[in-house]
């Protein structure tokens, strides 16, 4: 269970740190897409069709894998939390190790 445990915290620190990247690519994905989508309302073509599509599925897309490690993240502490503490198995692997047999 400690190797279980300590995977899942190595885990979740993987997912903690990536989330800034995440956040700041779906935050720029966002604004690019709202650029041109404004661009667009006011008459200027700046984009072609297949670039306006594009710049749509890359903020949907962005914005999926922010909720994926977002939601991975609450699963994880989930599964920590139904984990037995490590303080409580160590103590006790501790304490069988030197009771003698009988």
């Amino acid at each position: 269970m400690a190797g279980e445990r300590s995977e899942l915290e190595q885990r979740r620190g993987e997912l903690t740190a990536s989330l800034p990247g995440l956040s700041e690519n779906r935050t720029d994905t966002y604004r690019r897409n709202s650029d041109a989508l404004a661009r667009d309302r006011r008459g200027v073509k700046y984009e072609q069709a297949h670039e306006m599509a594009r710049l749509g599925e890359a903020e949907v897309a962005a914005d999926a894998a922010i909720r994926a490690a977002q939601r991975e993240l609450r699963d994880i502490d989930a599964e920590l939390a139904r984990l037995p503490s490590d303080r409580l198995g160590t103590r006790l692997q501790r304490r069988f190790r030197r009771t003698p047999e009988r």
